[in-house]
């Protein structure tokens, strides 16, 4: 397997939670600390540091080293179900003082690059469930199936600790095909698995999410809010990554213009032009990132035709979106999904 550097992709800044436990679990198959970290610029004195914030192209160098010397697929189940929410901390408990469930995942959303996953999810609401599809379409190819896999038993750990019961989402889809052995995955997900799926998925019955938590509090939960939105801005701080991360929370980005961004941020047109310019941008190449992002999720996650995609997100025709997709992702939208759920 060839190392190849993502520090310029992934340079987002999270915990270093996962890389510890990732840490933990090789040395348990006697697989020297030393030989996980190969590479990643970082010592065990960091792993076990408290206070330690790492990027993330440092956990995928990881992940690498570890499925180089065992690839077993079983890893990132296994790994996935150690992740309790009092790893997170601040996150983890902001999480346990929710209301419902589908508040505390809620918050795990807002906040998901603080610590949790490093997948893109889209949530598909149904009548009877929601489904979370897992993306990994901008992940290395070597890490999708492990932080997919990881991320799904993760979401199962924290829905049963929230919970405090036994339960089991009512589907769960995988990409690869059925392993010979599924001791882990049964333990992880129960019997309603599905193998060789266009995507990675996992379900949840929809009335598991109006259930009444047994720690909620919310005057906890506002002050723990408060600390993670501090957290993110710290590690957001560049003009450009706030702009982004504005867009992305609105639900029509096509339509979402450079004065109602600069409202928000409480700054001019020629402020907000000026910053971005000293980061080698402009608003319009950042609503074109976020877009082709918003439209890769709905390819992936989706049934939509390309015409209802096209309308999702503003665009008069679908002729316009095709072209715009094009220029920002090199091939045309219809034979970028073929390409990404075959």
């Amino acid at each position: 397997m060839t190392h190849i550097s993502y520090k310029k992709e992934f340079s987002d800044i999270r915990q270093v939670t996962s890389l510890r436990l990732l840490v933990y679990f090789a040395r348990e198959h006697d697989i020297p600390a030393l030989e996980i970290l190969k590479g990643t610029e970082l010592d065990l004195d960091d792993i076990e540091d408290p206070y330690c914030e790492i990027q993330v192209w440092q956990e995928l160098r990881a992940i690498q080293n570890l499925l180089e010397i065992d690839d077993d697929p079983a890893n990132g189940v296994i790994l996935g179900m150690r992740q309790h929410l009092t790893c997170y901390g601040t996150l983890g408990f902001a999480m346990m003082a929710s209301r419902t469930l589908e508040q505390a995942l809620t918050i795990g959303a807002k906040f998901y690059k603080i610590s949790l996953w490093i997948n893109e999810v889209s949530v598909v609401r149904d009548p009877d469930t929601i489904k979370f599809v897992i993306l990994g379409h901008k992940l290395p190819p070597f890490s999708q199936h492990f932080l997919a896999t990881r991320g799904m038993a993760a979401l199962v750990t924290w829905v049963q600790e929230l919970t405090n019961s036994e339960v089991y989402p009512c589907q769960t889809s995988f990409k690869n095909d059925r392993p010979d052995n599924m001791d882990e995955v049964g333990k992880a997900f129960g019997t309603e698995t599905l193998f060789g799926q266009k995507n990675y998925s996992i379900s949840f019955n929809r009335s598991l999410f109006r259930m009444q938590l047994k720690f909620d509090d919310r005057w906890s939960r506002m002050r723990l809010e408060d600390k993670l939105s501090n957290t993110l801005e710290r590690r957001h701080s560049s003009t450009k990554n706030r702009v982004k991360e504005m867009l992305l929370q609105m639900s029509n980005e096509k339509l979402s213009t450079e004065p109602e961004i600069c409202r928000a941020l409480g700054c001019s047109m020629s402020t907000l032009r000026r910053r971005l310019h000293t980061e080698e941008t402009n608003f319009r190449q950042i609503q074109s990132e976020v877009i082709f992002e918003r439209a890769c999720q709905l390819l992936l996650s989706s049934t939509m035709t390309l015409e209802q995609i096209a309308y999702t997100l503003g665009y008069s025709e679908a002729g316009s979106f095709c072209r715009a997709f094009k220029r920002v992702g090199g091939m045309a939208p219809g034979r970028w999904r073929k390409a990404n759920t075959s």
